[in-house]
């Protein structure tokens, strides 16, 4: 598939996933779960590409940066959702705590950055929404809990979503597309290491589970699928 017909179709999934305009929570869950493979087919393709015609998958690679604002006092979804976009996004996220607010770099090649602030700030109002819509409806809910529920059943979905995609290549061609991966993250990291220095890592501690608003926030997770939206990529 060309890249413009790729373009063109990522298009119409994000209509169809937008909530807002009113589509059902069933319409958006398909409409990005398609959207989803159909992004990481497009990955693996032109990583295989570019193998073939460079011998070299960093040949040529560039690592770019994007900045969101966070409040200085964090919302218990907020690094949950920044964990999904560095362990399933390929780019890296640092904060920066600052006196008013906490600046988040997120970095990467630029089309998976720019995917990635799209992904951040689209799970945080559907984090948001999905809370607001729980607690109406539920007697003393917990919301660390149904926001941990949500991050693991979308993370499951994701993870199934990108099988689901690599499923129709070769054992050679997601080879290819995995040492691509492994290349550019050596990159990232040579990146994050002389711009940041010695970073520290941030630990969440572990807390009571309150089971009713997991299960409800992991059931609600496993139906949001993400489009990737490519018009400047």
């Amino acid at each position: 598939m060309s890249h413009d017909a790729v373009l063109d179709k990522i298009r119409k999934l994000l209509r169809l996933a937008d909530t807002s305009r009113g589509a059902t929570e069933h319409e958006a869950k398909v409409a990005l779960a398609k959207a989803h493979e159909l992004m990481t087919r497009h990955n693996i393709d032109a990583a295989v590409l570019r193998m073939e015609r460079e011998g070299n998958g960093n040949a040529g690679f560039k690592v770019n940066s994007a900045k969101v604002d966070l409040p200085k006092v964090l919302n218990p979804a907020d690094l949950l959702i920044l964990s999904l976009l560095q362990n399933h996004f390929n780019v890296r996220v640092i904060l920066m705590p600052k006196f008013k607010q906490t600046p988040v770099d997120i970095i990467g090649t630029p089309v998976d950055v720019e995917y990635a602030v799209f992904v951040f700030h689209f799970l945080r109002v559907t984090f948001f929404r999905c809370w607001n819509e729980f607690k109406r409806t539920t007697h003393n809910p917990d919301k660390k809990s149904y926001y941990r529920g949500l991050h693991d059943g979308l993370k499951a979905e994701l993870n199934a979503a990108k099988r689901r995609a690599e499923e129709s290549y070769s054992a050679d061609q997601r080879g290819k597309y995995e040492l691509l991966i492994v290349d550019a993250k050596a990159l990232i990291d040579q990146h994050v290491a002389e711009k940041y220095g010695k970073l520290r890592n941030r630990r969440q501690t572990n807390r009571r589970v309150d089971s009713e608003s997991y299960v409800a926030g992991r059931t609600k997770g496993a139906s949001i699928r993400i489009n990737r939206p490519l018009a400047n990529a």
